[in-house]
């Protein structure tokens, strides 16, 4: 389970994702967000859980970048309208539900580096060839390095 942040823009990030990726993005952050709004749901201890756990409406503003990237490649989505009912179960969804996650609070960890050069690290081990086009200069060896305690 990953949310990829190569950079702190999310619209930025979703851009770069290879279509494999950015697809598993929005499956990953639907689980993401069930994890953190049932204790029960599996996946609580997971670093990309514990990450994302105060800001869920953050993650709501990360699916929305992700979404619009995929739709924007002439993908179909069924996960946006399910992350809403998941996140505002008793509100109708709305049309531009990218404006009212647009108000989250950002993650603390929002500015730290370590972030987005251990995910450009990881990102250019699983797929160098697409990767390699936007000429990051981290070594393809960096562990993932997690916000969390």
């Amino acid at each position: 389970m990953q949310t990829f942040l190569p950079f702190a823009d999310y619209a930025k990030s979703a851009a770069v994702l290879d279509n494999k990726r950015l697809g598993k993005q929005r499956v990953e952050n639907l689980q993401i967000l069930k994890a953190i709004l049932d204790p029960n749901y599996g996946w609580q201890n997971h670093p990309a859980v514990k990450m994302w756990r105060e800001y869920p409406q953050a993650l709501g503003y990360y699916h929305c970048a992700i979404v619009a990237e995929w739709t924007r490649r002439g993908f179909k989505d069924t996960t946006l309208e399910k992350f809403w009912r998941a996140y505002e179960p008793d509100l109708p969804f709305p049309i531009h539900v990218d404006e009212w996650f647009v108000a989250h609070v950002s993650p603390k960890w929002i500015h730290d580096n370590r972030v987005y050069e251990t995910h450009r690290s990881n990102l250019l081990r699983k797929d160098p060839v697409h990767y390699g086009q936007f000429g990051w200069t981290e070594p393809n060896n960096y562990c993932y390095w997690w916000p969390v305690k």
